[in-house]
């Protein structure tokens, strides 16, 4: 049956029917005046047109100080008035330039926003606020800032999620005013700016929220999750359950990105083979993407930016030099290709502004504005015609306006009311024109200093030609760096200074210099002051609202934020309390919980990278630390065993024979004697090997007839093959596979046996206390958490179990399938107890490191990387203090070393250690062992067929005179019980202890207070921590109350958030005081006391004290630094 002719005629009509913006075309801008554009010719190519010469606008920002940026979100956001952009530096400073800024632009041409401590996470303008601009970071309060056109930036409000939020993205509502979206770890929020307070939470999200958009009309909300695996849409007024979950893309990278377009959901992320990934989804159907489209095999996302106007799509690929321009049409296919634009300089970041700053007489329907490591590159994305004398109307539709449909008080209602649209014709537009530029003034000789009342902001910087700096005029531009201090704290490095409540008083509004200013007052900075209460929200819908540009008064706004009068300290004030000491006396313990434990976050001039990253193993081959003449090493050990270990006095090796086991005295290096070597005999194979830590001169060693031989060794032994051991423990019948002391119980060992059973033994009784049996196979590999409360174990069933023995509920939490070969496997706890890691093999004989969440119940897969290929298993060593991962196995010439932080990327890598010779095994010494002032924070024995020579780990350092406190927090007491074996499996829990490794009368590098992270696991826990703790100190003796959850309970931090820096591991934490209390110690073998024990500080009343900005030289960051970006 054929078709009518009008059927026929309508149906080629649409497809051949050409789009108006088919030929939009960007338009790369000018770098200076006067430089010739690499393609102001190319109209001239366009054969049915014949072009007019354009005069763009638009000029190259350049010298902006943005570096190399290693952050996952878009980089640089513009509004209607402003541009705001990550700038290099500690990464929590973002910064400020008018919309309208051209030309050479350095550091101390932009205003700097201190936006937090640690590094920004997301950012952006309200969507009819062009003044305000949103941040976040990890675990601190979103902050709104507001931005005006003759002062300073200042802190408008904040919005405190909750305590231990961990904020990744946010979003501005799309017809409402006042209403934020702000995405978490499995949870996203809506948020009221008016009310300061979270309006709605949705749940149904996996892992981190990667980022969010709301639809054209403001009723759904669309979050992509899980590196892009993951698309959830909510209607967030209906309910807080997802409406429709999208498997989305194949998520091999870090990042992803979801965006409405009009009636279609577009989704940008990587496919199975790291490849840039486009998918359209239908919102009228959901289900299968209507498109999939493939671009570029590159690390870094596409950007996607919508005009829903044009009906453009731009996809920005960021780490590349690719901007691809893209239709989207109602039928196939759905993104129809319009202009692939190869941009000279690399993408790190990319943002589309604002309609209603587009040069419509120009024909301009778009500005694209490229972040780069130097430079902004505004880009006018232009559609050909003939002439530009009149206004076209086709190309520039009714858009949006300023005003929004409602409020947040009338959306949450219900109401749906979109924002009114305006035209872009010159004679009715009604924006307002953009905010002058900063301009910075000459620093003048000071008369002398008289009293101010407040600090002023710099004059404003007039819009001509001459504020373009060019030859000596810019070389005279000499004024201080403005940045805008952290709200109510000034901070630096994760120390909180002030206090809200206390510190500072109000002060007078900050005024804007007049012409006639003195020089002491144009060369001030606009840090100021901030006063208590510096936010007044008013929702009262009859008041007229604000414009956009306006600066703010004191007559209240509708939905809008009152701007603070000051902000932060003056510059160049330090606040008035005196300094309090926060350290103890050399040797002191600090007995607190794991979770409240002090360390540094490996984080550099806001790159992610480890402070270890140049890690030296220096040989001991060198200084002499080296037993030669060795002979007869046993290398078939079964691969359960690490093959070597060490104690702070001595190291034990197999040697071929019948259960032969060399001891030798860490302190009397040299060559071996020639003849037979001398070594206990355990008249059996040897299996495991572990020296007591607690005990340096006792010896466990398992056997593969079910005993454990305990060996006592002292210097005074005469021929060790004539010994006999201390004590026999027979076990059964199985074989001993592992052996892993308790890290706190003094005389408990678990030992796992081959008939897939854990026991857990009192050795100096002898005794079984308990035993259960959660594998179906053989144990490949256990591990204690370092708290003690919890053992993880993995089998050769390839599962994965975590079981909390002392326990009265016995919990068991398992994870299937970790492993693909049962040859061999590790398991170790890390990052404080809140990862599992798992050092397996695959069957192609790759090498990997598994990594799982541990404070989750199904042990949540979190990331696996492939280290190498090789035939014998790595085995892995963690030290608590650095959170270093060593990895090396038996005949590797190399360890490679990892960082391993509790986000991605999740494994920094470090420089690995290379020797000469295959090595057979490696054994690690306490902590204690290591000599901090040669910036040595590991050391370790490594076993090779003829050798056995002491490695030790330093980070090259400057100055080697003081104690690096950066690179060495509090060490976890891992040479001293807490406890007995009995008072532990009686159910009294005991808490770690710390204590400091600097050495008396040696100076510190950071002079300052050291500010405590507060963290709980979400594992259920036989002992929940009480809400009691918060007001009362915690007890020296070890009992705890016995509380039973059968789900896992939230992270629970302390109410005082105080943002801190990226020097810090964990935000929010209250900082630690240095006390005088002795108390009565629980368990000490030696009778030993304590001193100076420290609690967390949230058990008394926080102090100020003045702090230095780095505890790091200049000079051993230019010495030591290496730039890294991980796109």
């Amino acid at each position: 049956m054929k078709c009518p002719p009008e059927a026929h005629q309508h149906k080629m009509a649409w497809r051949f029917t050409a789009s108006k913006f088919k030929n939009t075309t960007p338009k790369i801008p000018k770098k200076e005046n006067g430089e010739p554009c690499a393609d102001d010719e190319q109209y001239d190519e366009e054969p049915s047109f014949v072009m007019c010469k354009l005069k763009i606008h638009t000029d190259t920002i350049f010298d902006v100080p943005v570096g190399n940026l290693s952050c996952t979100n878009d980089g640089i956001h513009a509004s209607a008035d402003f541009l705001a952009f990550h700038i290099e530096g500690e990464g929590g400073k973002l910064g400020v330039l008018p919309i309208n800024a051209k030309g050479r632009r350095t550091r101390n041409d932009i205003w700097v926003i201190a936006a937090h401590g640690e590094q920004v996470s997301d950012f952006g303008f309200m969507t009819y606020a062009d003044e305000l601009l949103a941040t976040c970071s990890r675990d601190e309060p979103v902050k709104l800032w507001r931005l005006a056109k003759d002062a300073s930036p200042q802190l408008a409000t904040e919005i405190d999620v909750g305590a231990g939020t961990i904020m990744e993205s946010l979003r501005a509502h799309s017809t409402a005013d006042n209403i934020l979206a702000i995405g978490s770890h499995g949870t996203a929020y809506v948020a009221d700016i008016t009310t300061k307070k979270v309006a709605i939470e949705l749940t149904g999200i996996a892992d981190k929220v990667q980022s969010m958009d709301w639809s054209e009309d403001g009723r759904l909300l669309a979050v992509s999750s899980d590196k892009g695996r993951q698309i959830v849409v909510f209607d967030p007024r209906a309910s807080t359950e997802p409406i429709q979950t999208l498997e989305a893309h194949g998520g091999m990278g870090r990042e992803a990105r979801v965006m409405f377009a009009g009636n279609r959901l577009i989704s940008t992320g990587f496919t199975s083979k790291r490849v840039q990934e486009v998918r359209a989804y239908d919102t009228g159907k959901w289900g299968t993407p209507i498109h999939t489209q493939e671009f570029v095999s590159t690390t870094g996302v596409l950007i996607p930016h919508y005009d829903p106007d044009t009906k453009l799509v731009f996809l920005s690929g960021k780490g590349t030099n690719k901007l691809f321009m893209l239709e989207l049409q109602d039928r196939q296919p759905y993104l129809s290709h319009v202009f692939e634009l190869t941009l000279p300089e690399q993408t790190l970041g990319a943002s589309v502004g604002s309609k209603r700053r587009v040069h419509v007489m120009d024909g301009e329907v778009d500005t694209y504005y490229q972040l780069t490591k130097s430079s902004i590159v505004p880009t006018p994305c232009i559609v050909p015609r003939r002439s530009y004398r009149d206004f076209h109307a086709d190309l520039f539709p009714e858009t949006r306006g300023a005003e929004p449909g409602c409020n947040g008080n009338e959306w949450l209602r219900g109401t749906n009311a979109a924002p009114q649209k305006i035209s872009l014709a010159p004679s009715q537009t009604s924006s307002s024109p953009p905010p002058p530029e900063p301009v910075p003034t000459v620093t003048a000789p000071a008369p002398a200093p008289t009293p101010v009342s407040a600090p002023a902001a710099p004059r404003p910087m007039a819009v001509s030609s001459v504020n373009v700096p060019n030859g000596k005029d810019h070389a005279q531009r000499k004024e201080e760096v403005r940045e805008l201090n952290y709200g109510a704290y000034e901070k630096e490095n994760g120390v909180s200074v002030s206090a809200r409540s206390s510190v500072f008083q109000k002060s007078a509004p900050a005024h804007t210099p007049s012409a006639d200013t003195s020089s002491t007052q144009a060369n001030s900075s606009p840090i100021t002051t901030v006063s208590p209460d510096p936010v007044t929200i008013v929702s009262n819908s009859t008041v007229q609202r604000t414009p956009s540009f306006a600066a703010p008064t004191s007559t209240p706004v509708t939905g809008s934020v009152s701007t603070p009068s000051t902000v932060g300290p003056a510059y160049g004030e330090k606040p008035k309390e005196e300094v309090v000491n926060f350290r103890k006396p050399v040797g002191a313990s600090n007995r607190v919980p794991l979770s409240q434990r002090v360390r540094p976050k490996s984080c550099v001039v806001g790159q992610i990278t480890s402070k270890f990253r140049h890690v030296d193993g220096q040989q001991g081959a060198k200084s002499g630390q080296v037993f030669s003449n060795l002979r007869n090493v046993n290398t078939r050990l079964p691969p359960e065993s690490n093959g070597v270990c060490a104690s702070n006095k001595y190291v034990a090796v197999p040697l071929a024979g019948l259960g032969v086991i060399g001891i030798y005295d860490v302190d009397a290096p040299g060559k071996l004697p020639d003849g037979v070597m001398d070594g206990i005999f355990n008249k059996a194979l040897i299996t495991d090997l572990q020296w007591n830590p607690f005990d340096a001169h006792q010896l466990a060693v398992g056997t593969d007839c079910g005993q454990i031989h305990l060996w006592r060794v002292t210097d005074a032994d005469g021929p060790r093959n004539e010994m006999s051991p201390e004590k026999t423990i027979k076990i059964g019948g199985e074989k001993i596979t592992n052996l892993r002391w308790h890290p706190l119980a003094a005389n408990l060992i678990a030992v796992a046996l081959s008939n897939s059973t854990i026991e857990l033994w009192d050795v100096s009784e002898a005794r079984l206390h308990t035993r259960f049996v959660n594998h179906v196979g053989g144990i490949l590999g256990i591990a204690w958490s370092a708290d003690g409360r919890r053992i993880a174990s993995v089998g050769k069933d390839a599962t994965l179990f975590v079981h909390e023995p002392a326990n009265p509920e016995q919990r068991i939490y398992e994870r299937k399938s970790v492993i693909e070969s049962t040859r061999a496997a590790r398991v170790l706890f890390a990052c404080d107890d809140r990862i599992v890691i798992v050092v397996g093999m695959t069957k192609s004989s790759q090498r990997q490191v598994q990594m799982y969440d541990a404070t989750t119940t199904d042990l949540r897969h979190i990331y696996t990387q492939v280290i190498d290929s090789a035939t014998q298993p790595l085995v892995p060593h963690y030290d608590y203090d650095s959170n270093v991962l060593f990895l090396s196995g038996k005949g590797d010439r190399f360890v490679n070393m990892f960082e391993v932080i509790y986000d991605s990327p999740y494994l920094l890598p470090l420089a690995p250690f290379m020797s000469p010779v295959g090595g057979q095994g490696i054994a690690f010494h306490h902590k204690i062992k290591s000599n901090v002032m040669a910036v040595e924070f590991q050391v370790c024995w490594r076993l090779s067929d003829k050798a056995l020579e002491q490695i030790a780990f330093r980070v090259p350092r400057v100055k080697k005179d003081v104690f690096q406190d950066d690179l060495f927090p509090d060490a976890l007491v891992t040479w001293e019980p807490v406890t007995s074996a009995s008072k532990w499996m009686s159910g009294q829990e005991a808490v770690p202890v710390f204590r400091s490794l600097k050495p008396e009368g040696i100076s510190s590098s950071i002079p300052r207070p050291i500010t405590a992270s507060v963290r709980y696991s979400e594992m259920p826990s036989s002992s929940t921590p009480s809400s009691s703790m918060a007001a009362t100190p915690i007890s020296t003796n070890n009992s705890a109350s016995v509380s039973s959850h059968p789900t896992p309970t939230p992270i629970v931090r302390s109410s005082q958030q105080q943002p801190q820096s990226c020097a810090m591991e964990q935000n929010g934490g209250p900082d630690r005081q240095q006390v005088s209390h002795r108390p009565e110690p629980d368990y000490y073998p030696h009778g030993e006391d304590v001193e100076g024990v420290r609690v967390p500080a949230f058990l008394f009343k926080s102090c100020s004290v003045d702090v230095k900005r780095d505890g790091i030289s200049d000079e051993e960051e230019e010495d030591y630094e290496v730039i890294e970006t991980y796109l």
